[in-house]
């Protein structure tokens, strides 16, 4: 059995209550990416776990001088939300894709980076840029989160009322599986909702990330396996343990830095080689 000191969940910042519970006897201290809704669904979704989550979830946040007004973040994240589900039918975008300049104006009135005439650093687009779409994944996860949940909660349901009160066989109540099962497929794919743009929004903010406070960080939790294939076909690695079916730990022979392709920073370049523990969802 495998023990770490500190593991960085990568590239989201939630994980389910289930998932979260194997990995806390391998580690010392799971760190989540702070963002400005991370501590509060956290708190949310762990606080029946049997562990406080406080004692084995710490964060990453931002260096001290990079300043970022969360609370103006927030309600630009919330009103972008509902500009896209506004537009997210066929016939709304295409209704508007003959007036641009009505589509660009709306922009701008929501999302003060979209205006050309506020003068912006380039640090400044870079970290507004990366957050809002980590914040938006973040939420995504959350919500099908709680999908997920709601739909135990209704076939945990279906089965107690089924058990109570059915006596025999009766062909026409539908078996909630047959419900479920499509809605499910259609729900969880096997691969994290915009990865891609996950790990670009975290290659753009990973300069601006107060690693010092972490030292040292060489180990990472990841639930993807096209991010473990990749890596396998760019870095030497070892397979070190095979713990069960749903969790393996390999050594790359590469830092942190090159691993999560973020600027050298002597505080990811720690050591020359970074720990994976790959969990499947």
């Amino acid at each position: 059995m495998i023990f770490l000191k500190k593991l960085l969940l990568y590239p989201q910042s939630l994980l389910s209550p289930e998932k979260i519970v194997k990995v806390f006897p391998l580690v010392s201290k799971i760190v989540f990416l702070k963002l400005s809704k991370t501590e509060d669904l956290i708190e949310n979704i762990y606080r029946d776990l049997p562990i406080s989550w406080k004692e084995k979830i710490t964060f990453l946040e931002f260096k001290k001088e990079i300043k970022i007004d969360w609370n103006q973040l927030s309600r630009e994240v919330d009103v972008i939300e509902e500009w896209g589900l506004n537009f997210r039918t066929p016939e709304t975008l295409k209704y508007f894709s003959q007036f641009k300049e009505t589509l660009e104006d709306s922009l701008e009135n929501i999302y003060p980076s979209f205006n050309k005439k506020e003068e912006k650093t380039k640090e400044e687009t870079e970290i507004k840029r990366a957050l809002i779409l980590l914040c938006l994944a973040e939420k995504l996860d959350f919500r099908l989160y709680e999908i997920e949940k709601s739909l135990k909660e209704m076939e945990n349901r279906y089965n107690q009322i089924f058990e109570e009160k059915i006596i025999g066989e009766d062909e026409t109540f539908e078996k909630i599986l047959d419900i479920k099962e499509p809605l499910t497929n259609y729900l969880f794919e096997e691969e994290l909702p915009n990865l891609n743009l996950r790990i670009f929004a975290w290659k753009l903010i990973g300069k601006y990330l107060d690693w010092e406070s972490l030292y040292p960080l060489n180990d990472l939790l990841i639930t993807e396996k096209k991010l473990l294939e990749d890596w396998k076909e760019k870095f030497t690695f070892e397979k070190e343990k095979f713990l069960n079916e749903e969790m393996e730990f390999y050594k790359f022979k590469a830092s942190l830095s090159e691993i999560l392709e973020i600027p050298e920073n002597s505080f990811l370049k720690a050591s020359s080689e970074t720990g994976v523990l790959f969990l499947s969802l």
